[in-house]
């Protein structure tokens, strides 16, 4: 029963917005009063009027003959004009971003802070990701969404009561309005666009504007929405959108809140890039984060296709995120909500060395990173399994790089910061790299002369692909008079002049790794014949004689 009242008051409510729209100044001056029990044509004319000799006016314009007749839920239109008023103004309860006030006369804007007053012909408009919350005097809270424009153009309080008489025109962007939420009798909203207006009692619901044409989106109660070439009435979870010179379309069922069981109940790392679910109909989600639960200071808001990004903007806390399906005509469904905490700092630094995937030989290696802002030290993390599950190496470090001997093997390495005052950020991603054993070292045959060539050969080594092979006529290597790499267990060369000879060798992996150098191992070239020394010798002593 008392929804049938409701929906009979906010429809007889609605005739003067239409009426105004359709011409007839005469009627849609009027304010619709509701009458209570107790009341009498005196007594309002004493309380709610500026003069009390209007009470016959008032018989004559509602029709009523006998002023005794008069009863609660009786539905009397008093002519604003002779209505008792106040001004009225809305308190400013959050900012969040860059939300810009105009007074009403200026000609420049200034930052919107918390605690201001506005007042008719104040304009307020917000940037990206900025939103501001407003307080009317009977607590209706107004949401400005981002990128948003809104102009008072009423704010009055009518016959001495706490009845609020609202316009507001919104210019661009989007709002979202809970209308008088602690019942006050006979108070009104007007939401004005370019392209309609919509006439408001106690209800909830979501406006937006873009360029030449209008949306509205109702979430409790009932709204009429109209321009000069029709109106609608629209309940809830249902939502029309109007175009300049066009009629509002008829009443459109609200798209089904998504559902955000993908959504993780913490995020540790950043950039989060989330995939919601696609209800049927939905071209794309609105999502909006903040702070509390019932979004009255947004920290996010952004229209998205399908995947949602959480960045580095947004700091680590708890949080409550809310996010609305699309559909084509821009109408936005109902709210899917839930909760999540961000907790991705201190970050984890930037790996210079080993990169992912890398390939090395076992020894002491290397291990570097960048510094990360305002972290005191390091935790360094070895371990064979990706999940850490045996760690072999656990090692804080206030420096940026550690050398470590580490084994042949497939490891994993991660490194967490941490700040001066002990918090610990979440675990850096697993780097994996795979770690060969060092390519043994050949061992050398003895070196043989044949036929006019010198014939170098080494066992060969499993596993390798390649030997080096560096033959000098000093112990130091410094003068080479052969440096090849063969692919085999031997080297043939001319044969040197005699003399005395060094040869080292040196294995070469599949990944192009060259091993140490084994022991140079000398060795002499003897002459081939040696008529021509004894001739010779026999020459240089018969020279001495």
């Amino acid at each position: 029963m008392r929804m049938k009242s409701f929906a009979e008051v906010v429809r007889v409510s609605m005739i003067w917005v239409c009426l105004l729209l359709s011409g007839m100044s005469a009627v849609a001056q009027d304010w619709l009063y509701t009458v209570k029990p107790g009341d009498t044509v005196w007594d309002l004319s004493h309380n709610m009027l500026k003069d009390w000799r209007y009470w016959k006016e008032i018989l004559r314009h509602n029709n009523i003959k006998d002023a005794t007749t008069i009863r609660p839920g009786m539905h009397i239109a008093i002519p604003l004009y002779v209505v008792r008023e106040e001004t009225s103004q809305a308190r400013v309860e959050a900012v969040h971003g860059d939300v810009r006030v105009t007074w009403r006369g200026a000609s420049e804007s200034l930052p919107l802070k918390p605690g201001m007053s506005l007042s008719v012909g104040d304009k307020v408009a917000t940037d990206s990701n900025s939103t501001a919350l407003l307080i009317l005097e009977d607590h209706s809270a107004i949401l400005m969404q981002e990128r948003s424009e809104l102009e008072f153009s009423r704010l009055r309080k009518l016959g001495g009561r706490k009845s609020l008489d609202a316009g507001l025109f919104v210019g661009k962007g989007g709002l979202k309005m809970d209308a008088n939420p602690s019942h006050y009798p006979d108070s009104s909203y007007e939401i004005q666009t370019a392209a309609a207006n919509s006439a408001v009692r106690g209800t909830g619901f979501r406006i937006g504007v873009e360029g030449q044409s209008s949306r509205t989106e109702v979430l409790e109660g009932l709204v009429s929405v109209g321009n000069a070439l029709g109106q609608v009435d629209v309940p809830k979870n249902f939502g029309t959108v109007v175009k300049k010179d066009e009629p509002p379309v008829k009443p459109i069922k609200l798209l089904d809140a998504p559902d955000l069981g993908v959504f993780p109940g913490q995020v540790r790392y950043l950039p989060k890039v989330i995939k919601l679910n696609t209800p049927s109909g939905a071209v794309g989600y609105h999502v909006q984060v903040a702070k509390d639960a019932d979004f009255m200071e947004l920290l996010l808001d952004r229209k998205v296709k399908e995947r949602f990004m959480i960045d580095q903007g947004l700091p680590d806390g708890n949080y409550y995120v809310r996010v609305r399906a699309v559909d084509s005509r821009g109408l936005e469904g109902k709210n899917a909500q839930t909760r999540f905490q961000l907790a991705a700092r201190p970050e984890a630094p930037l790996v210079r060395a080993p990169l992912p995937g890398a390939v090395l030989h076992e020894g002491e290696l290397l291990f570097s990173w960048a510094e990360a802002e305002g972290v005191e030290r390091y935790l360094f993390e070895l371990g064979p399994d990706q999940d850490f599950s045996r760690i072999k190496v656990s090692r804080e470090t206030t420096d940026t790089e550690l050398k470590l001997p580490v084994a042949q093997g497939i490891w994993y390495f991660r490194l967490t910061s941490i700040t001066p005052e002990g918090k610990k950020g979440p675990p850096g991603h697993p780097v994996k790299m795979e770690v060969l054993p060092v390519p043994k070292v050949p061992e050398p045959k003895p070196p043989a002369t044949e036929e006019g060539k010198l014939v170098l050969a080494w066992q060969n080594v499993d596993g390798v692909a390649a030997y080096n092979v560096q033959l000098a006529t000093d112990k130091d290597f410094q003068n080479l008079i052969v440096d090849k790499t063969v692919d085999q267990g031997s080297l043939t060369l001319p044969r040197p002049p005699s003399g005395h000879y060094y040869m080292r060798l040196r294995s070469i992996d599949s990944e192009g790794y060259e091993g140490n150098f084994g022991a140079a191992q000398s060795f002499e070239v003897k002459p081939e014949s040696y008529w021509p020394l004894a001739i010779f010798g026999i020459v240089t002593a018969l020279l001495l004689l």
